[in-house]
């Protein structure tokens, strides 16, 4: 799968660009606030409907228009897909999306059309940050190869939300406990289908990214990741998750009723990543957690070719010069050796790292300008 061409208007600080792009390798160069993020951004965007950095979509919009459209031509095993997102900031219906011209009314329907990988310096925050990080991190990953998880994920949504509002009026003493019953229903259903699912995709994704992370370490370290149910009950694959869910909303009822909100369920969940038996967010060094974020992002590219047959698009923001020659060799020899498209975006030009016989491109960014070298 490749991004054959791109096209932005209004996006960020591009007024209007379209470009057609290598199925290899794209590297973006230039000074620093000129856009080379925004482009991989938009990129990113196409992909999945939404920013990866923390931005709603009125903040998209360049700063003198009242609308932004990113539009992409994508190239896999079954053909070519036009991709169209265009967001107005004036009407009532605020995004329209579009699939070869047809309109959509899910966001789920254009997942999979373009599948992505990023890495980012902020990806350190898998390991270093919040539980969020790493739920992200993985039904992100579940939703780009199986579209119907993100819905899925959208109904818990929506059933967590019922289910706090009534818990907030039983805090109040405004109604019975009773009306969460019917709630708890559909809570407990839904809550065991999402863990079951990250369950089965963190079985596939651990060996693989295992096997990384030796690769990288040359034998070195050894890499877990298990999966922690309501932030401190490690759980595998085909344990009884409703029995335990269930538990769990019985051992914390008396509590939610007292502060009126949900404190079991997916949204607590965790994920420990220990290295050579060690919790890697409070033990390991900075130069492990690169490798080991390096190591996941390895990991994702076989994910996704093994459930997709094709391998997506690798985004790399900023990350070569925060990587040792032997991790920045690895990830560059995966990249030519699996023929995989990249765009990568750096302050210099650094052509001279790639073999001779790849597809390579150059561009050069300044003030939202597309210019190729």
């Amino acid at each position: 799968m490749y991004l054959e061409k791109l096209y932005l208007i209004n996006y960020r600080n591009y007024l209007s660009l379209e470009n057609n792009f290598s199925a290899q390798v794209n590297i973006l160069i230039g000074n620093n606030a000129q856009g080379k993020t925004n482009l991989i951004e938009a990129i990113y965007y196409l992909s999945i409907g939404k920013s990866y950095r923390p931005a709603r979509d009125l903040q998209l919009t360049n700063w003198n228009a009242d609308y932004f459209c990113v539009s992409g031509l994508v190239r896999n095993n079954f053909g070519k897909t036009k991709l169209d997102i265009t967001y107005r900031n004036n009407e009532q219906t605020n995004k329209e999306i579009k699939v070869n011209s047809s309109k959509i009314n899910k966001n789920a329907e254009l997942l999979g059309n373009l599948t992505t990988i990023l890495f980012a310096p902020e990806d350190l925050n898998i390991i270093k940050g919040p539980p969020s990080e790493r739920r992200n991190l993985l039904d992100n990953d579940i939703a780009q190869v199986s579209p119907a998880y993100n819905t899925k994920l959208q109904q818990y949504n929506r059933i967590l939300n019922q289910r706090n509002y009534l818990l907030r009026k039983i805090a109040m003493n405004q109604t019975a406990d009773k009306q969460l019953d019917v709630w708890n229903q559909q809570f407990l259903e839904m809550s065991n289908d999402i863990v079951e699912k990250r369950l089965e995709v963190l079985e596939k994704l651990t060996p693989l990214t295992r096997l990384m992370q030796r690769r990288l370490t040359e034998g070195q370290e050894n890499l877990e990741i298990r999966y922690i149910l309501n932030k401190d009950k490690p759980i595998k694959r085909n344990s009884e998750i409703k029995n335990l869910l269930l538990a769990e909303m019985n051992k914390y009822r008396g509590e939610e009723f007292k502060r009126g909100i949900t404190l079991c369920g997916p949204h607590r969940d965790d994920l420990l990543i220990s290295l050579n038996g060690n919790d890697l967010k409070y033990y390991g060094s900075q130069g492990q957690h690169r490798t080991t974020v390096l190591a996941v992002k390895l990991a994702e590219l076989e994910f996704f070719k093994a459930e997709s047959g094709e391998y997506p698009v690798l985004l790399l923001d900023d990350v070569l010069s925060e990587l040792d020659q032997q991790r920045r060799d690895q990830l560059l020899n995966t990249i030519q050796e699996k023929n995989i498209q990249c765009f990568i975006t750096t302050t210099e030009d650094n052509s001279f790292l790639w073999h001779k016989n790849t597809t390579l491109q150059k561009f050069h960014i300044s003030e939202g300008k597309l210019v190729t070298q």
